[in-house]
């Protein structure tokens, strides 16, 4: 008799362990998908930037060939 009683006082904890296990590896879990959300984020923008960047850089070199152009045509360059 002593042993049933002994095992109905430790099947709660056990529940609870294995919850807490259950618990820790589904944080875990939802910590990973955040930080790799987060990261593919993080290198959408830089790559993001850094195409607007050379863009821009395009941009100004073709407006400064124009510009050497008209010079050249006005003979001042």
């Amino acid at each position: 008799m002593r042993k049933i009683l002994k095992n109905k006082k430790g099947s709660p904890l056990l529940e609870e362990g294995l919850l807490l296990g259950i618990a820790a590896v589904a944080f875990s879990v939802v910590l990973s998908i955040i930080a790799g959300v987060l990261l593919g984020i993080k290198s959408y923008y830089t790559s993001f930037g850094s195409n607007i960047s050379s863009s821009f850089n395009d941009i100004l070199n073709q407006i400064g060939n124009i510009l050497y152009q008209i010079g050249k045509w006005l003979g001042i360059g």
